[in-house]
């Protein structure tokens, strides 16, 4: 993952085709006051409206985006649409579309944003995974949106790392009941505790579908408390998006 000077955005680092444009944004040079400081994209947390729009447009004007990215109403299901006509009902996980400079977005502050296009750069899409929408099936939903899963390019953005996700009995009993491939990506704690790894679940997941070419930020948000907003790590706290779009 590339850094920018002013780490405001980090660019994917991917081998997307070249009209292919994604990347994450940072909690970095915003409007929020704390503790949403200080570049909250997300008016579900509590903060200042102002303050969130104020930060969505400047994030518009950094990247020299042509239409608003479509904002989801995430609702931690299994839910993808299509953007290529602005719906009007946004409650999902993920969005897709194969319109140019039409922006696909997920907020996250420690669940898995996770970016995929084709290698023909025609289609792309963005998915917010976090635990309950992995057992709703969003990841094979978006893949199910592709053609050909063997030509599908991922992008795993920043999340929570498995040092720092412990999760009880019933969420993992909730990934084992899905797919019991994932059974790899938990280390036991004591009799109720396990610490979980997304990463390896996502990538597990994609690979059951036929997907390989999978590449990541390798960046954990609730150690990188400088960079990225963290619920695990902060309680109530801000979002940062993940976007990808076709110019």
């Amino acid at each position: 993952m590339t850094e920018r000077k002013d780490n405001f955005w980090l660019e994917a680092d991917w081998p997307a085709p070249n009209n292919i444009k994604a990347g994450t944004s940072t909690r970095i040079s915003g409007y929020s006051r704390a503790p949403y400081n200080e570049s909250n994209l997300s008016f579900n947390v509590g903060d200042n409206p102002n303050d969130v729009e104020r930060n969505r447009a400047a994030l518009l004007d950094y990247l020299i985006l042509q239409d608003s990215p479509v904002w989801l109403e995430q609702k931690h299901g299994g839910k993808i649409l299509s953007i290529d006509k602005i719906p009007d009902d946004i409650k999902a996980d993920g969005s897709y579309t194969t319109r140019k400079n039409r922006v696909c977005v997920v907020t996250t502050a420690d669940c898995v944003p996770i970016l995929f296009c084709n290698k023909e750069g025609t289609k792309v899409a963005a998915t917010h995974a976090g635990w309950k929408g992995i057992c709703k099936g969003i990841i094979e939903n978006t893949v199910n949106i592709f053609e050909h899963p063997e030509s599908i390019l991922v992008w795993i953005g920043p999340h929570i790392s498995s040092k720092h996700y412990e999760i009880g009995e019933d969420v993992y009993s909730s990934f084992l009941d899905y797919s019991i491939t994932l059974e790899s990506s938990f280390k036991k704690i004591n009799k109720r505790k396990w610490s979980c790894c997304l990463n390896n679940i996502v990538k597990i997941l994609l690979r059951n579908s036929g997907i390989h070419k999978i590449y990541g930020s390798g960046l954990c948000v609730y150690e990188r408390d400088n960079l990225f907003f963290s619920h695990r790590r902060d309680g109530n706290t801000g979002r940062t998006a993940t976007m990808i779009w076709i110019t």
